[in-house]
């Protein structure tokens, strides 16, 4: 018997009447099915009851199946990351980079994970530190699947940026900000910064300046046994966005430590994504925007 956790867009009712149509189905065949709809930054909605992310349970879960977009499929990551529970993507947004599913091949795609024949790729991951985020001590830890973003706040105006990798002083960026990009998010906002795009079964991380001013313009591309780690310099505040996320803003001394996960994001695909492909993939999609 599978368990399958469904996790939805808040303002997709088609997403929703999916969900509850292909719950259905997995009830008649004698699987257990439980429908989550994103409610708030922080909530879902569970028959009504609201709950909060930090205790959503996934223990037990087969699959997670994301029913949205870009933005709803990576909220799934982080939540089944917890329990190392593969994520199938429905596509119900305008381009669907990662959910690369059809609402129609939704039933056949559970049928190949509940065999064991399902693709499933191992995506590389960020494990992210914030200290200081509030002017206390506390530490608090996330994960990006796409990119960690430390951007400026105040316009016209940039923030300045210092680096270090593995505890070395490294390079310090007066700029509109920095990106640290895994191979999955190298083809997002890193390539629209000017950044490499990595292929994406590599376990790296990318550095990628955005409009830096008299700094270094180039990418820094690390290994998956470095870390690096960046503060905001006195006197200007910054922002933190993970994965298109705004986690809040960040004062002079804070610092944010990046490193890849040990544990890959599983990500189960309709068919193998073959780098030519993505190349092409993101390039149209950069051309017809």
């Amino acid at each position: 018997m599978a368990t399958v956790t469904f996790l939805v867009h808040p303002e997709r009712p088609d997403a929703l009447a999916l969900a509850i149509d292909t719950a259905a189905w997995l009830t008649e065949r004698g699987d257990v099915a439980r429908i989550l709809q994103f409610s708030g930054p922080d909530q879902v909605s569970e028959d009504g009851v609201a709950v909060e992310l930090a205790d959503v349970d996934f223990g037990g879960t087969t699959v997670a199946v994301s029913l949205g977009g870009d933005g709803t499929f990576l909220r799934v990551v982080r939540l089944a990351a917890t329990e190392d529970v593969p994520v199938l993507g429905v596509n119900f947004g305008r381009l669907g980079y990662l959910p690369d599913l059809l609402p129609d091949q939704v039933r056949g795609a559970l049928t190949k994970v509940f065999a064991g024949k399902a693709i499933i790729e191992s995506r590389c991951a960020l494990d992210v530190s914030i200290s200081d985020r509030s002017g206390s001590d506390d530490v608090t830890a996330l994960l990006a699947l796409n990119e960690v973003v430390i951007e400026k706040i105040d316009f016209g105006h940039t923030v300045r940026l210092a680096t270090t990798v593995d505890g070395e002083e490294a390079l310090t960026y007066s700029a509109d900000g920095l990106i640290i990009a895994t191979p999955t998010g190298s083809t997002a906002y890193n390539l629209s910064a000017g950044g490499p795009i990595l292929a994406p079964t590599l376990r790296a991380m990318v550095l990628t300046p955005v409009a830096p001013h008299f700094s270094l313009d180039r990418s820094l591309v690390l290994t998956e046994d470095q870390e690096v780690t960046v503060e905001i310099v006195p006197d200007r505040s910054g922002v933190l966005v993970i994965d298109g996320l705004e986690i809040g803003r960040l004062q002079p001394g804070a610092s944010i430590t990046c490193t890849v996960a040990e544990r890959p994001v599983r990500v189960v695909r309709n068919e193998p994504q073959t780098f030519g492909g993505i190349l092409r993939f993101r390039l149209l999609a950069e051309r017809n925007q």
